[in-house]
């Protein structure tokens, strides 16, 4: 209610930390420097999760669930997912207790003499989105429209493999925000672009139009792959890669008893996880006998097997022959001659990037397109997301990478670059995944490694792993050792990590994040 007092003992509060208040339902987090005590909402406003419990690292407030940064100077927004700044609220103090009044201050109003009169983004997905929103954010008020071929608002994706298959879920739980094109002054056009002409700076679309703009970002993201299986165009296949593809397989899981996930990634995992929680018999068929075991070792990948494994699912190895049916399926055969019953298949094997409409620029063998720091493939012309294959600054490594973060992370870039910010890319990559009721944190870029530094206990889901090539550390994944991790990430992204043996004889990161800005 505007106007409520949330009063909390200064003692309370320590020099350099942070506490949370609340009088009754309301709360407020309490945060106090050297300059003074500010109180912000209490609530991280990507997914609510309770700020107090996360780590300040350097200036920075880090959300604990998904590493939104923000700064504790004024609450502004630094990294993603979360897409708006902390609400501010007045503090005074009065005698030994600080005194928040629960009416909001006026966020301050930007405003930006930009060097384009228009925006064009291709896509609706991640980056898009954080474009948009970091544009706006920043006082542009120019033109931006939205060129795409789904019809929802934009949505969050990391969402539809994890809680939305474990009960029915209406579709508007996962949009970003239901009037997304209104709240934000945006022109949205759902239609398949043809092409990207960037010399002349223009967008072909199926129906013949030709669209230009000031300044173009391409970030189509990428479509699932479906393997050329024999029987896979039966009723109760699916892959999972769009809200559509979520409610067919949702409804399908409303009416089917046994499930085969083909493929043991980040996707099918938590797919398995959720349904089982559903009631559902799941099966998991992949070649690899531990999963994940060639991304983070043997050590997490047989913990998190186990784990899974006692919590229902069932775990198969071999490749799949075909998908037997008369009409719907039936079972999946496998090409040693096994049959996986199954009402409900659901192929995860990868996606693969949208990165064939740019003319003039020819994907690499990763399927992205190659682009320097800036993330410019022409003058006035960017790209974004799953396609790009850019520069990543710790490993050293060009790398293209399918994270949701990384997308917003590129999205928020090129936004400040049309803003006439110019530079070159530099943000840690970083991604969660629900393993069932497990959160697995990963940080940075190791696609090989040559060993790992493990700290605490990967049977008991209790750990950190930190990724090494030579003496350097380039990843680390983690489940419940949040405070590390966070020192971890934000030392990765300002290049002040450790060297490996440094980590390996037990340097505390959390006390070197700490002041670290």
């Amino acid at each position: 209610m505007p106007g409520t007092e949330i009063r909390l003992a200064l003692d309370a509060i320590p020099m350099g930390g942070m506490k949370e208040g609340a009088a009754g339902d309301d709360k407020v987090l309490f945060v106090r420097d050297a300059s003074g005590v500010r109180a912000f909402q209490a609530k991280c406003p990507h997914l609510g999760a309770p700020l107090a419990k996360g780590e300040i690292c350097g200036g920075r407030l880090y959300c604990p669930w998904h590493k939104t940064a923000f700064a504790l100077a004024d609450g502004s927004l630094e990294e993603p997912p979360a897409l708006d700044s902390l609400t501010r609220y007045p503090v005074r103090i009065e005698g030994a207790e600080a005194v928040a009044t629960l009416t909001p201050e006026p966020a301050p109003k930007k405003t930006i003499s930009a060097p384009v009169a228009d925006v064009l983004i291709v896509g609706s997905g991640a980056a898009a989105v954080a474009c948009v929103k970091t544009l706006r954010r920043e006082g542009y008020d120019g033109r931006i429209t939205l060129v795409g071929r789904e019809t929802h608002p934009p949505y969050d994706r990391t969402k539809l493999s994890k809680q939305f298959l474990a009960k029915p879920t209406p579709p508007e739980k996962v949009l970003i925000e239901p009037d997304f094109a209104e709240s934000n002054g945006v022109e949205r056009l759902t239609a398949d672009v043809t092409k990207v002409d960037p010399a002349a700076r223009e967008v072909r679309l199926k129906d013949g139009r030709t669209l230009k703009a000031g300044a173009i970002l391409v970030a189509t993201g990428s479509r699932a792959a479906m393997p050329d299986f024999p029987g896979k165009d039966l009723d109760g296949v699916f892959t999972l890669r769009s809200l559509d593809d979520a409610l067919r397989v949702s409804e399908a899981a409303g009416e089917g008893k046994t499930v085969v996930v083909v493929g043991a990634g980040f996707i099918g995992m938590e797919a398995a996880a959720f349904l089982t929680k559903r009631g559902l018999a799941v099966t998991v068929l992949a070649r690899e006998e531990v999963p994940f075991a060639k991304r983070f070792g043997e050590a997490v990948g047989a913990a998190l097997k186990q784990y899974h494994a006692g919590n229902g699912v069932t775990f198969a190895q071999g490749s799949v022959a075909g998908i037997a049916g008369n009409g719907h399926v039936e079972a999946v055969e496998t090409e040693d001659g096994r049959r996986l019953p199954a009402d409900i298949v659901l192929v995860g094997a990868g996606a693969k990037p949208e990165a064939d409409l740019i003319a003039g620029i020819a994907p690499d063998d990763s399927g992205g397109l190659t682009v320097g720091g800036d993330l410019k493939v022409a003058d006035g012309v960017w790209i974004a997301g799953d396609i790009a294959a850019f520069p990543e600054k710790a490993s050293g490594q060009t790398a293209r990478i399918e994270h949701w973060r990384l997308a917003q992370q590129h999205g928020t870039h090129v936004a400040h670059a049309i803003l006439g910010r110019g530079g070159d890319f530099a943000g840690a990559p970083f991604f969660w995944s629900n393993q069932g009721d497990k959160r697995l944190d990963y940080g940075g870029y190791a696609k090989d490694f040559d060993r790992i530094i493990l700290q605490g206990d990967p049977a008991a889901l209790d750990f950190i792993a930190y990724y090494v090539t030579g003496d350097t550390v380039t990843a680390a994944c983690s489940i419940g050792r949040n405070g590390a991790f966070t020192a971890f990430l934000h030392l990765l992204g300002l290049g002040r990590l450790p060297k490996a043996a440094e980590i390996e004889a037990g340097a505390d990161l959390s006390a070197l994040a700490r002041d670290a800005a």
